[in-house]
């Protein structure tokens, strides 16, 4: 539950602070539609028929101004363009017309966004992690210069959201509305924005928890001079009480922007007698029909210019985000955070051992001493192809993983928290150590009960492709959750791929037999090089072993392991090839992984 809020602060002084104002004239934001081409293919017809669609304008001729220290609220109906607006003045949306000044100072989106923050309706943060862990980790890598005075910082930011008393809960457990959205507030306070931008931060929570948001806004702005700009649908009478000024709008259009007291008396200059049991904004929501019909013009105050507050200098350019934390301090530090999610996520833990190694040990009771002769040819193909089958697909059950914490990783890249880069290294740096002792868990469950090649040398190569093959999983699903919308189309891309992969991997279908338009698809397939290389690695023991006897008497020999890899166009010289084939998928799965985050990174920062 939410600690009751305290009686507001008031503002210290604070002369070298800078502070900025915000100024939007005459924004009007219409939403731009493709034109529509009909169904019929175009070589059927002469001429294509293209329709162009209309929309009506979703803002018009919007004027407004936020000032440092203030509270400005957004209100209005559903559909009034409370969130459009919001995003404009966030900079994730380009109006159709109209300016944008930052201390009279035409602004760039570059450079504002580095000054601001958004806050979207939703909250994503990792479950596993604490609140205390969750505002270190921001702490660690926007502060790298007083490291050893984070959890000073982290304290103090604690304190002043009224998160002491769940410092040790963890974001997916026990933490009420109010108290998440609290601390995604507290970590967008951590880059120190002088505006601050809410979507509607009140949403879902009860009245108590609102109230509590408000008072905590409330207090940033007077204490830390801040601009807090926020979109509400409809407050309550005691959240009113810490907005300075409000900007009613209705179907995009200006009722008014100013004060609580000036709206009472625009409704009485109108005629609107306001009723003893409403306030005046609730009493305008309920007559903004009869307020736009009377066609009265809306009270828009003008403000003096403040000549105590600084205007910044904003480029015309595009400016690159600036880190505040080196390449190494970024990976050190999302790898350590990466070990938490991994150690604390038990059951994904418990499952991955757990499958190792009782499937090792399932296939060994089966394969038992497998033998030399065609049995055992024929017994050996087949284990190494379910090998292959169950170690790409069982790390399908990472990908809710990848794709859940997108959202996240998209906001702390674009928010210029970490590089992408260092992200994914340690995402890789993490995950060899772990998929190896899951590799050396299945392959001694699977490989001296079955009876595979006797020698270390063969057992250590054993161990390395199994983990190179789950390396390589690993980093195919990475790749996916990269691309995959959600969850449902994600797992049908790997159901798709994998099931490809396996078919023309040349189990079931030699290369020499496949059509020759299909052919790409055998040399793409990753079971391909891991079967060839397992085949390799056992029939390299059995070159001159003869498997199979065309007279045992007469000691004449029909097929040994050297005749298994040629009929398979195979030598025990390209052992290594193979391996380096799947290093390169491990690493080319990764680039394009790389190359498909940047690509939503640059999306969510337009």
């Amino acid at each position: 539950m939410d600690e009751p809020p305290p009686p507001p602060l008031s503002p210290p002084p604070a002369p070298h602070v800078k502070t900025y104002t915000l100024k939007a004239t005459s924004i009007c934001y219409t939403k731009t539609t493709t034109p529509t081409t009909a169904i019929i293919p175009s070589f059927l017809l002469l001429n294509t028929c293209t329709t162009a669609t209309s929309s009506p304008p979703i803002l018009q001729d919007i004027s407004v101004t936020a000032h440092p220290s203030e509270i400005l609220a957004i209100v209005g109906p559903s559909g009034a363009g409370k969130s459009t607006l919001l995003d404009i003045l966030a900079t994730r949306t380009s109006p159709t017309t109209g300016t944008l000044l930052l201390n009279s100072s035409p602004l760039t989106p570059s450079s504002y966004r580095k000054l601001s923050a958004y806050l979207p309706q939703h909250d994503y943060s990792l479950p596993v992690l604490t609140v205390s862990e969750t505002f270190a980790f921001a702490a660690t890598l926007l502060h790298p210069k007083s490291t050893p005075e984070v959890s000073t910082v982290v304290t103090s930011l604690m304190t002043e959201l009224r998160l002491t008393h769940v410092a040790h809960t963890r974001m997916g457990h026990s933490l009420s509305g109010g108290e998440r959205r609290r601390v995604s507030i507290g970590l967008s306070l951590l880059h120190d924005p002088g505006v601050l931008l809410l979507d509607e931060p009140t949403s879902g929570l009860d009245s108590s928890s609102a109230y509590s948001i408000m008072q905590t806004l409330r207090s940033i702005a007077t204490s830390r001079h801040r601009t807090v700009i926020l979109s509400i649908h409809q407050p309550s009478f005691k959240i009113l009480s810490t907005i300075d000024r409000i900007l009613l709008l209705s179907k995009g259009k200006v009722v008014h922007h100013g004060t609580l007291p000036s709206l009472q008396q625009h409704l009485q200059s109108n005629g609107f007698a306001l009723p003893p049991q409403l306030n005046s904004l609730e009493y305008a929501m309920e007559i903004l029909p009869q307020l736009q019909s009377c066609g009265s013009k809306p009270i828009t105050p003008t403000f003096p210019p403040d000549p105590t507050r600084t205007t910044p200098t904003i480029q015309t350019k595009h400016d690159p985000i600036r880190y505040r934390s080196t390449r190494v301090q970024e990976t050190l530090a999302l790898f350590y955070r990466f070990c938490k999610i991994i150690f604390r996520t038990k059951q994904l833990l418990l499952t991955n051992t757990l499958q190792a190694l009782i499937v090792g040990l399932v296939l060994g009771t089966i394969y038992i001493k497998i033998g030399y002769d065609k049995t055992g040819i024929e017994k050996r193909f087949g284990l190494f192809a379910f090998t292959l089958t169950f170690l790409l697909s069982s790390t399908t059950e990472t990908l809710p993983i990848f794709i859940n914490e997108r959202p996240i990783l998209l906001r702390e890249t674009s928010s210029g928290v970490y590089r992408l880069s260092s992200y994914l290294i340690a995402n890789t740096l993490v995950f060899f150590p772990y998929l190896l002792a899951i590799a050396i868990v299945y392959s001694v469950s699977l490989y001296f009960i079955v009876g595979l090649c006797q020698t270390w040398g063969a057992f250590s190569y054993f161990v390395l492709l199994i983990w190179l093959i789950v390396l390589m999983a690993n980093s195919f699903i990475l790749f996916l959750s990269s691309v995959a919308p959600n969850y449902i189309t994600g797992t049908s891309l790997v159901t798709v791929l994998l099931a490809g992969f396996f078919l023309f991997s040349g189990y079931f279908i030699s290369k020499e037999r496949m059509p020759k338009y299909w052919l790409f698809m055998h040399y793409f397939s990753m079971y391909k090089y891991a079967l060839d290389a397992l085949l390799i690695n056992e029939y390299s023991c059995l070159v001159n072993r003869c498997l199979i006897w065309y007279d045992e008497k007469s000691q004449t020999c029909m097929v040994t392991g050297a005749d298994v890899l040629e009929k398979r166009g195979l030598h025990e010289n390209q052992r290594w090839v193979n391996v380096y084939i799947l290093v390169g998928f491990f690493v080319f799965y990764r680039v394009l992984c790389f190359v498909f985050l940047i690509r939503r990174v640059s999306r969510s920062k337009k």
